[in-house]
């Protein structure tokens, strides 16, 4: 049996590479990039699930690392308070799609865990 892990692939690069093609792909209008993960996380597809779950650990990590301490000052702006829109649409993607309820506004962001999942 094969020691390879699928979860161990899930690293920043591989993230930020995600979400990368996910930005290409709506600029370009590819649709089926949406398609295919909006389909997999309404089917709970289990890696597509872990991939998206990922996406909102990692980011938040990322985040952390960037402006942990910035956010957490009180003489810091709202806007860099809230933290990064990247980790803000892959949590509230991630969230929506494990209470079953994912919505199509996210619909690139499943075509970024789909594509993390092997599945683009």
């Amino acid at each position: 049996m094969s020691g390879i892990v699928f979860e161990d692939s899930l690293t920043s690069v591989r993230i930020e590479e995600a979400y990368r093609q996910a930005i290409k792909a709506q600029a370009h209008g590819w649709r089926a990039f949406a398609d295919v993960g909006f389909r997999a996380i309404v089917a709970k597809d289990h890696k597509a699930m872990k991939a998206l779950e990922a996406m909102a650990e990692i980011t938040g990590k990322m985040q952390e690392e960037q402006l942990g301490r910035t956010m957490r000052d009180k003489s810091t702006r709202f806007d860099i308070q809230q933290g990064t829109t990247e980790h803000a649409m892959c949590r509230e993607a991630f969230r929506l799609a494990d209470d079953g309820k994912p919505i199509r506004h996210f619909e690139w962001i499943y075509g970024a865990a789909a594509w993390l999942a092997g599945y683009l």
